[in-house]
């Protein structure tokens, strides 16, 4: 197995952009399957608030993999096991969120898997498993010094 990845942090302006793209050659696929092609990148603005006193960040995150023969799971044996009855992946996962940033304390909200609201519901993470559905997730972190 060849591995090729490219992977970036590019900042321009107020703009993040954080990139991540592997692509990967597989000579026996009868071993071990993998997809092709991963990809990951973040866009968001970094907004300073109130005389730099806060950080605010919204953004996006798009993650992507070409469609492939995943290994399946035999919950019986509790092992992974070849199939060439179903592919996953071919489609895109977003997430929106938002990052605030006060001093020491930290906040974030997001939407994980947005498109799962407009698409067929049809997402797997291994087959016959379906991928978590849409979901809002949040928490704090409050950095104390000793």
């Amino acid at each position: 197995m060849i591995r090729f990845e490219l992977r970036d942090e590019y900042r321009w302006k107020a703009w993040g952009f954080d990139a991540q793209a592997i692509y990967t050659m597989n000579s026996n696929k009868d071993l071990i399957r993998v997809p092709d092609f991963m990809a990951r990148l973040s866009i968001y603005p970094t907004i300073s608030l109130f005389k730099n006193a806060a950080v605010l960040q919204p953004g996006v995150d798009i993650l992507y993999n070409t469609a492939y023969y995943a290994s399946a799971y035999m919950p019986a044996l509790r092992m992974f096991y070849l199939q060439d009855e179903k592919k996953i992946g071919g489609y895109p996962y977003i997430d929106v969120f938002v990052n605030l940033m006060v001093k020491r304390f930290r906040i974030f909200v997001k939407y994980q898997h947005l498109n799962d609201l407009w698409g067929p519901n049809k997402y797997y993470m291994i087959p016959h498993y379906p991928a978590q559905g849409a979901a809002f997730k949040w928490g704090l972190s409050w950095s104390f010094y000793d």
